[in-house]
């Protein structure tokens, strides 16, 4: 009898997984039936109207990866060989931390996720149509990370260590719920170490006593990092919800570099030579602290009144010692660079952000929502540059900029309403969003005169979905965003190195970027497939760029002199033939078009681009018998063009090997990547109108180690948490 209900049951489940498509290979629920065991499955991948989620907390290789490794599997994400990030094939992105803003994980992506655990992580938000509650800025998408957090009845903690010879990571988290209070904590620190050699050939053309610069580095970074959470839930009723949390990310980069330059004339004869020994140490974080007030009303429970508030603080200083050994000959173009060079910016932001949310879907066919937001962003930075000759010497101020001391106030002011509507297979999303910002910058020591600036920008939004069938849909979408610079490219500070001095310009506007994008999804039992067609244009865009000045010196900094227009495909492809077998590919081809603006015509003559990027990564995941898994990863591609940059192909290659132990608690992993080779090769050019600029890299990035992740703790039941927060996503980040 036991078996005859048994194969019943077998026969239903299977039909409900047929028709709603809801199996995946890498989750797995048992259900033990006496001899019968029924295996189901949730889905790793959900698309919505404006998003995609990956649900990581479900994928077993969470257990022993870094947060950054696990993107590499996230559709319209991918993470190249140098790890450097794109989100639909740009850099220009926005990162969340449980719906606000992280101002480390979207200034410096790169180090702040290869320090989290990926088994911290919930899921990733892929948000690709921004709407109007979304700030205006954050050009190519946004990435919203959900941490687990206290969300069952009970407790459960994760301790977790990674081991490799170039990383090494120790941390774990820990939940516990008791009645109607939840608290989360989190805790890892990483260290990671790198190191890359390369040779660089300058041809300049506007003297001819200096053409040819060669140049050779040998360069080693530390970066070592503290990532932490801590969060508080009370739920007063079923109508009130109070949230508490504080986030900590922060780390410092220490470098060691060795160059040697040698400059030669039209004829090839030697001018000078000299080598440039430099440290640095940069410190970098960004901490803040919310509170979350959640009003929901009896009439309808998803109408809801939210009221945040947050803190952030962001600090940024720097610190570098550089000294010139064994000069051969001299030249006018080395007048700036003194013997003994050092120089110490201490800059930091500080950030208060009130915002109120209502949202009330009052009938089944029609939405809305609407806001007020106000931020408080205050900018400062206090440099001091100093100089000597010999040794022995006192120091003294340098001439380029001996001090600064700089203060950049903005304020932001946006109220947004957005309206939703569906119909049987058809669904509209439309908004609008009005920023008013108003923004004041002071020198108390230093060059530059203070002023003022204001500006008022209306961003409207719209998208439309069609669902084909239950496992095919099409989105139509159109957005207008804005991106602000943030402190990195408008501060003034003169960085001086062997060959170049770099400087930010406060002068810096924000710039539009019109995007209209195409999507189709397809999710079915066993396959999976995304595919988008995007369109993007913008005019007087913020863009590096570099010259050389009247004394022969290279100047590098930022003006408002790109003009973009471009467009391309990007797909997704997931595909589980059987229960243990997984195979997902990002895929991206993207053509850019990138033409100076008039105004910097005759400084910049003729400097244009265009050019193809994107590239193809593959994740392979088996699952063997008796707790084993194996996980092969790889990808090449080329990375996005600038203005006067044309960068070259890449690849990358890692391999997992890893077995579950007591009943899936403790995992143990033998990891590797690019590990058949002592280094990589990578080239890049840059051509600019008075020096090109070809460039041959070595990697020192090859990693092999192992991984331990160990669970213990019951959980029963899921925890409310506000359905709305602060999220600030205006600030461009640099590409470091």
């Amino acid at each position: 009898m036991k078996k005859i209900v048994g194969l019943c049951v077998l026969i239903l489940l299977s039909k409900s997984i047929e028709v709603y498509g809801q199996v995946d290979s890498l989750s797995l629920k048992e259900i033990e039936l006496s001899e019968v065991s029924v295996v189901a499955a949730k889905p790793l991948i959900k698309a919505d109207v404006d998003k995609t989620v990956y649900n990581i907390a479900d994928d077993p290789d969470s257990k022993t990866n870094t947060l950054l490794e696990m993107l590499r599997k996230v559709p319209f994400v991918t993470v190249d060989g140098n790890d450097d990030i794109k989100v639909n094939g740009s850099s220009s992105f926005r990162v969340y931390m449980n719906g606000k803003p992280s101002g480390i994980l979207s200034n410096n992506p790169k180090e702040a996720l290869r320090s989290i655990p990926a088994n911290t992580i919930k899921k990733i938000e892929v948000i690709t149509d921004p709407g109007a509650r979304y700030d205006a800025e954050g050009v190519s998408g946004v990435l919203n990370i959900i941490t687990k957090g206290s969300e069952f009845e009970g407790y459960n903690a994760d301790l977790n260590t990674i081991l490799l010879n170039r990383m090494q990571m120790i941390g774990g988290y820990a939940t516990i719920k008791y009645g109607k209070l939840s608290l989360s904590a989190n805790y890892s620190f990483s260290h990671y170490k790198s190191k890359i050699k390369a040779e660089s050939f300058q041809q300049q053309f506007n003297r001819p006593e200096e053409t040819y610069l060669n140049q050779y580095n040998n360069s080693s970074y530390k970066t070592p990092g503290h990532y932490g959470g801590l969060e508080a839930s009370l739920e007063i009723d079923s109508l009130n919800l109070i949230t508490l949390s504080g986030f900590l990310n922060n780390g410092h980069n220490k470098s060691n570099s060795f160059v040697s330059y040698s400059m030669e004339d039209v004829g090839h004869e030697p001018v000078y030579s000299y080598g440039h020994d430099r440290n640095d140490y940069d410190k970098w974080g960004y901490n803040s602290i919310k509170a979350d007030y959640q009003r929901s009303f009896r009439r309808n429970k998803k109408e809801m009144l939210t009221l945040s508030y947050q803190y952030g603080y962001s600090p940024q200083n720097t610190n570098n010692y550089s000294e010139i050994i064994d000069k051969q000959g001299d030249a006018v173009s080395l007048e700036y660079l003194e013997n003994f060079n050092h120089q110490r910016n201490k800059a930091k932001s500080d950030e208060h952000t009130l915002q109120l949310d209502y949202t009330n879907p009052f009938t089944e066919k029609h939405s809305m929502e609407s806001g007020l937001k106000y931020i408080r962003r205050v900018s400062s930075s206090k440099a001091i540059s100093e100089v000597k000759r010999q040794e022995s010497d006192d120091w003294s101020p340098s001439d380029y900029q001996p001090f600064l001391d700089y203060r950049h106030l903005q304020n932001i002011m946006a109220v947004y309403a957005g309206y939703g509507y569906s119909y049987k297979k058809w669904g509209v999303k439309s908004g609008l969003r009005m920023e008013h910002t108003w923004q004041d910058v002071t020198y108390k020591e230093g060059y530059g005169k203070d002023f003022g600036y204001q500006a008022t920008d209306w961003v409207p939004s719209l998208s439309g979905s069609f669902k084909i069938s239950d496992l095919q849909s099409l989105r139509l979408s159109y957005n207008l965003r804005l991106r602000r610079p943030g402190i990195d490219r408008l501060n003034p500070y003169i960085s001086i190195t062997g060959k170049s001095i770099n400087y930010g310009n406060p002068d810096l506007k924000s710039e539009k970027h019109h995007r209209i994008t195409l999507a189709y999804s397809y999710f079915a039992s066993n396959f999976n497939m995304q595919a988008t067609v995007l369109y993007t244009e913008s005019r007087k865009g913020v863009g590096e760029y570099q010259f050389l000045d009247a004394n022969n010196v290279q100047n590098h900094t930022y003006a408002n002199l790109e003009n973009i227009r471009g467009g391309g495909l990007g797909g997704y492809v997931g595909y589980n033939p059987s229960a243990k077998t997984s195979l997902s590919v990002n895929a991206s081809l993207y053509y850019l078009n990138l033409w100076v603006d008039k105004k910097y015509e005759t400084l910049l003559p003729g400097l244009d681009n265009q050019g193809v990027s994107g590239g193809i990564y593959a994740n392979f995941s088996q699952k063997l018998n008796r707790g084993w898994r194996i996980n092969l990863s790889g990808g090449c591609g080329k990375q996005e063009i600038s203005l006067g940059y044309h960068p070259d192909l890449f690849y990358y290659y890692g391999a997992t090997i890893s077995k579950s132990f007591m009943k899936e608690k403790l995992t143990l992993a033998l990891r590797g990547q690019n590990f058949l080779q002592p280094y990589r090769k990578g080239t890049g050019k840059q051509i600019y109108p008075d020096f090109n600029l070809t460039q041959k890299i070595r990697y020192y990035d090859n990693t092999f180690g192992i991984s331990v992740s160990y669970r213990f703790g019951e959980l029963k039941e899921n925890v409310r948490k506000v359905a709305r927060s602060i999220t600030n996503d205006d600030l461009e980040r640099s590409n470091k």
